[in-house]
């Protein structure tokens, strides 16, 4: 998973058979989610340290990775519907089952691409086999920007009220844990053997296919939510989500290509790496359990002020330990530096929780219909993936350039994601005023 909130494809695609009121059977959508967010959220969240460790790219070299994973993902996101109906129109046989096994087979071939290159065993970097990692991230990211909105229907289709919030918060805590489970499991491979992590787990995203027997060939039809109007409120709380999340992904996508510097400026082995660079999944994967089954957040400022609190600390306190590791300077594991950075990446895990509940649970009240437009939604958290390796772009060719130091390089990143969040903050904090004006009682 490109770890991003997923919206319903639109229903009503020219040449998608009508009629389609059976929802899909809930464990083969779990079943197929599990599995592909393990490989495509760890091919394009954990990539970096597989880049680092393994292929021996530069910080700059990652940021730019990171920005073209961002730029490649906007365009999958937008171009997500356009392209569906091209291939129905070209070939009408196809079904949106169909579509899905294609895409499997694909990322599936993408993923091997630098094994066949560089082989499966330790790369010799001197063949420059770096150029396949990079073609593949290119075409990898597009179509994950495509799956994901299509497997959102799958699940969401034919459900309805409370069966639907109750599948999508269920939803959250199996694609969020499998990132877990996958990054632990190809931990001892990121260094010696990264091309035999990918075919991994390109290999069992064409096992997943198995759970595509299950689907029907279309998602079932999307039903409106018949209830009562929800409070003025929860427009407002709407809008809030709607700026926090795109800029929690800002920090997020910062975040990746630091990490691997983090553990290394700390002394963590090679091995062990990809496990702490991803330690702030499993607290983001406990909030969403814990925020599935307590229902108290729900119509309280409380809950966009503590998630975007978290998220702003968790970052300040990873940056921390990175100068901290850095001034140390000393050989072997620096416990205190690991401590800050395991402290603040379960600080980030737990608000992006917050963000990423808040924002699927108020555009379900609020209407799908007014917030939910084809790809749009992606393409936004595509903006956040891009923003934060834009950052850390601008910061390593300052340092290049003589403008700053080493140390300037944190600072910077700390400074330039402190900004966005405070324009979020800013924006937010004048929607909201405008909203409460204009629900104010006329007395």
């Amino acid at each position: 998973m490109t770890d991003a909130t997923h919206t319903p494809a639109n229903s009503s695609q020219p040449g998608v058979a009508q009629g389609r009121s059976r929802p899909t059977p809930l464990h083969a959508v779990y079943g197929f989610t599990f599995i592909n967010s393990l490989s495509a959220g760890l091919v394009t969240s954990g990539i970096y340290v597989i880049t680092a460790e393994g292929f021996g790219f530069s910080a700059l070299q990652n940021f730019l990775l990171g920005v073209m994973l961002g730029v490649t993902y906007i365009a999958g996101a937008l171009g997500a519907q356009p392209f569906t109906q091209f291939l129905r129109r070209s070939f009408p046989f196809l079904n949106g089952r169909a579509i899905l096994i294609g895409i499997m087979l694909c990322l599936g071939a993408l993923s091997s691409l630098p094994a066949l290159v560089c082989g499966f065993g330790r790369p010799d970097r001197a063949l420059g086999g770096q150029w396949s990692v990079w073609l593949m991230v290119a075409l990898y990211s597009p179509l994950t920007g495509v799956l994901w909105p299509m497997v959102e229907s799958f699940l969401s289709g034919g459900r309805r009220d409370r069966e639907l919030r109750g599948a999508i918060g269920l939803w959250n805590v199996i694609w969020s844990s499998s990132l877990v489970v996958g990054s632990w499991a190809v931990s001892g491979f990121v260094r010696q053997a990264p091309g035999t992590a990918l075919v991994f787990l390109g290999s069992i995203q064409v096992v997943s296919i198995a759970f595509l027997s299950r689907f029907p060939r279309e998602p079932g039809e999307h039903i409106t939510e018949a209830h009562g109007p929800v409070p003025p409120l929860y427009a407002d709380l709407l809008t809030t989500f709607r700026v926090l999340l795109p800029a929690s992904y800002v920090v997020s996508s910062a975040l990746g290509p630091i990490l691997p510097l983090v553990c290394t400026a700390a002394g963590v082995p090679p091995e062990w790496q990809m496990v702490v660079t991803t330690a702030w999944l499993l607290p983001r994967c406990l909030g969403f359990l814990s925020l599935e089954r307590w229902h108290a957040w729900h119509g309280r400022w409380a809950a966009p002020v503590t998630g975007g609190l978290l998220v702003a600390a968790g970052f300040a306190l990873t940056i921390g330990a990175w100068a901290l590791a850095e001034r140390a300077a000393a050989p072997g594991l620096n416990i205190q530096a690991l401590s800050v950075l395991l402290a603040g990446l379960a600080c980030f895990g737990i608000g992006m929780s917050v963000i990423y509940a808040g924002a699927i649970y108020y555009a379900m009240e609020v209407g799908a219909a007014e917030v939910e437009a084809g790809g749009m939604h992606e393409a936004l958290i595509g903006v956040g993936y891009t923003g934060g390796p834009m950052l850390g772009v601008m910061a390593v060719t300052l340092q290049r350039a003589g403008v700053l130091s080493d140390r300037g390089v944190s600072t910077f990143l700390l400074v330039g994601v402190l900004c966005v969040l405070t324009l979020a903050a800013t924006l937010v904090a004048k929607r909201v005023h405008a909203g409460h004006k204009k629900h104010r009682p006329v007395t």
